[in-house]
Parts: C-alpha cells; structure tokens; sequence
C-alpha cells in the first residue's frame, strides 16, 4: 500500500483529481485553491512511473512519506529533527548505502528558516536512519541521484516524498523551442479543454494562440480533432508551427494568421473556442483589451455551433459578466486558478 500526493496549479485539483482516478485507485482527497493532490490507499501500484507520466495536468507526484504541521521559528528546526528522526523510518525501504540520492525543498510563506536550512535538517535525518539501520551512510549526489526526496514547505505544512516524477515540474514540457511572453502553462490548457469537454472528431480553434500552446495540447489529447490556432503577429505564428514540431503535432494542427476580431470570417463552425486572450493587467490598457473581448465575442458567437463552447482564462471576468447578455451567451462554468502571480478566471460560455 502507498499512498500518493501530486502538485497541481492552484484551482484545478478536482479536475486533476479526475484525471487521476482514470489512472489509479485509491481514496483521493484535496482542498480547493491547495495545489495539492492526495491519494491515499493506492495499493501496490504496478507501472507507477508509466502511470505518472500519463498525466497531462500534475506538476509532480511524490509516494508520501510524511506530512505534518510546522513552525515558523527558526528554533523549530531541531524539533522537527527530533520528530523525522522517529517518524520517517520508512526511508529505509528507498535508500540504502547503495542508493545515491538528493533532497529537494520548495518553501512558500513566512518563515525564519529557508528552503536550504529544510534540506539540510532533512539530508541529516536521512543519513542517520539509513546509518544507523545499514552501519553505512548512503551516497549523497546532487547532480544525478537515484532517488529524490522532495519536500514541500507550504505555510504551516510540511510534506516529504520521494518523488516518482521529473525533477522538473511536468507543466514543462520540453516543445517549447519558442517561449510566447505571456504563455499559458500547458497544465493549465488541459484542464482548460476538460472543461470545454473537447472530444474527437469535434472542431477546435485558439483564435489567440501566441505560442501554439492550446492547439498543441489540444492535438496531444485527441486523435481524431481538426484543430485550428490562429493569431495576428505572424512572428507568433511561426513559432507556433515550430513547437508543434517539436511536440510531433506539426501535421494535426493548422496554423494562420487572422484576427480573431473576424474569426467568424473563416468560413467555419467551431464546437470549441479556447484561449488565452491578453489581460489588461499585463497589456497595460485595459480599455483595448475590453474593446477586443467584445469584438472577438461578438464575431465568436457567429461561428459557434448551437451546442458549442467559448473557453477562456482572463482576469477580465467582471466585464466578461457584463456584456455577454447583450450577446446571446451564458455561463456555463466559471472558477479561479493561479496563474503567473494572478488569479484569473477560466469561464467557460454557452449559448442562452
């Protein structure tokens, strides 16, 4: 029996809890706006890694080791010594005098101690429980270990785990040759188009699609999608079509440059419109960016199937509210997430 505990962007842990379940068994377990994922009773879990690595929305995933309440004073440190020393003896069945390993620490809040006094305080305990059970210390390597022990230090909260994921979170994923200024995080584009409810053999167009991530994720989740990424600055355009190469999707997307002022002008009926449109915090005049949510809007409906989806993630939510009554559509989900140091909204549009 292990349980397990994931990382998550703040505000879509039910939907990575959904994903999840269509992975493993288990009890899971979260708090909304945590950022955190637990699964407990997860049995023997055969393909584990495999498992792991099929998730789309995670950031990492650990075998939960220990998780507990902490102090901010420095003096506490050599308490929670005290504490990991009689309670994290279950490290032995991971490392060994044999096993190379590291510690990693991730440290969010007010505290007298940092990131490195965690790491060292948890490096030590380490070491004197495989010590003490093997009569020889185990092999420290920070470049290249063969186990990570990783821990996160949130607020009041500790939680230790050996790390079943990348050392990097999974939210990068490596196609990203071009880096859009004000890219979405992928994991985030996922829960995005789980939201919208995106299937196969359904329409799907990002009319903002900066770097190409949302069409990208879009083509790695369905087989059988016709997806369109459009933006107006070729520039981003070109570099779009050079991370779907990079993902291996280049021949399931279609990219052009347009204006998504005129989207219904494609010619076309979407079942999906997802993006990530500029925010006025960002863009630096809010005005312009009210006045291109409206057009976009106002095209948008024109070419939206009667069962169809407007996708987006803004944090102009309150205007959003305001003017889509004037334009025939509806809320059909809305929630916060954190994003890039803000909380915008995904909201999710119908048709009334």
């Amino acid at each position: 029996m292990v349980d397990l505990v994931f990382t998550v962007n703040p505000g879509i842990e039910d939907v990575v809890a959904e994903e999840i379940r269509s992975e493993f068994t288990g009890k899971l377990e979260y708090k909304i706006m945590s950022g955190r994922v637990y699964l407990y009773n997860a049995g023997i879990v055969k393909y584990l890694y495999e498992k792991v690595s099929r998730l789309k929305t995670i950031n990492k995933a650990m075998i939960l080791l220990w998780k507990g309440k902490i102090r901010p004073e420095y003096t506490y440190l050599t308490h929670l010594h005290d504490i990991l020393i009689k309670d994290l003896n279950q490290i032995i069945e991971y490392i060994t005098p044999n096993t190379t390993f590291a510690v990693q620490v991730e440290r969010l809040g007010e505290h007298e101690y940092t990131s490195m006094d965690i790491a060292r305080v948890l490096g030590d305990v380490i070491i004197d429980i495989v010590s003490r059970h093997y009569q020889r210390r185990p092999l420290v390597n920070l470049r290249n270990p063969s186990i990570i022990i990783n821990a996160l230090a949130k607020e009041d909260e500790l939680i230790i785990g050996v790390l079943v994921s990348s050392s990097w979170s999974m939210h990068r994923r490596g196609y990203r040759i071009y880096d859009h200024p004000a890219a979405l995080k992928p994991t985030l584009a996922v829960a995005m188009l789980y939201l919208s409810g995106t299937k196969d053999k359904q329409v799907i167009i990002d009319p903002m699609c900066g770097g190409g991530t949302i069409p990208i994720e879009a083509a790695l989740l369905h087989e059988d999608a016709y997806i369109v990424g459009t933006d107006f600055n070729e520039k981003h355009i070109r570099g779009a079509r050079m991370n779907s190469i990079a993902a291996g999707v280049y021949d399931k997307i279609i990219f052009k440059r347009w204006d998504a002022r005129k989207i219904d002008q494609l010619g076309m009926e979407f079942d999906h419109i997802i993006l990530n449109p500029p925010y006025g915090i960002r863009y630096g005049d809010p005005n312009s960016v009210r006045r291109l949510y409206r057009k976009f809007l106002e095209s948008a409906i024109k070419s939206l199937r009667l069962t169809g989806r407007i996708t987006m993630i803004t944090t102009e939510y309150h205007y959003i509210h305001r003017i889509i009554k004037y334009i025939g559509l509806d809320v059909v989900h809305e929630r916060t997430v954190y994003h890039g140091k803000l909380y915008p909204h995904i909201i999710v549009l119908g048709r009334k």
